[in-house]
């Protein structure tokens, strides 16, 4: 008798550790699961992101005195766009008011400690000075999330911003 009841205590066990890991996954690892393919759709947008920066830095370097051709800058992102899975876009002007793609340019008096000063064009730094011209680019994107979690919005909108010096 004595081993038919231990033999059910086992049973009993073994449905009992059955139960937990249903329970423990269910509140658990799905939560946590879905929640990690938001993530992975956020790191993907923001990489996508970059990538797309890096693509108008190629131009602005390759091309410094039309770095801020709005015409070639939207051809840009057309083409990325077309080849993309999140649509990139170039907005009109950054949030200093300036325009998206704008060339700002600086004189830089070389030395041990060189010392700069803001220039409104170029060829406005006297022969002691050196012209250097910098081009800032921002890009957004904006995604729909297949969970809502607390705390990130959906349509979520990522942002990046650079400023390089093109000559």
């Amino acid at each position: 008798m004595s081993v038919l009841i231990r033999r059910l205590l086992q049973r009993g066990r073994r449905a009992s550790v059955a139960v937990e890991f249903a329970l423990v996954t269910s509140f658990f690892l799905l939560p946590l699961a879905l929640g990690a393919s938001d993530f992975v759709i956020i790191i993907t947008a923001q990489a996508q992101l970059n990538t797309a920066l890096q693509a108008l830095y190629y131009f602005a370097w390759t091309n410094p005195l039309t770095a801020d051709n709005q015409t070639q800058l939207q051809e840009i992102i057309t083409a990325i766009n077309s080849a993309s899975v999140y649509q990139v876009t170039l907005p009109a002007t950054l949030s200093s008011g300036a325009a998206n793609g704008s060339l700002t340019y600086a004189c830089v008096t070389p030395g041990t400690t060189p010392t700069y000063a803001a220039a409104t064009g170029p060829g406005q730094c006297s022969s002691t000075q050196i012209q250097q011209t910098y081009v800032t680019y921002k890009l957004t994107t904006s995604l729909s999330l297949p969970i809502k979690l607390p705390g990130i919005a959906s349509p979520l909108t990522l942002t990046t911003k650079g400023k390089i010096e093109v000559q």
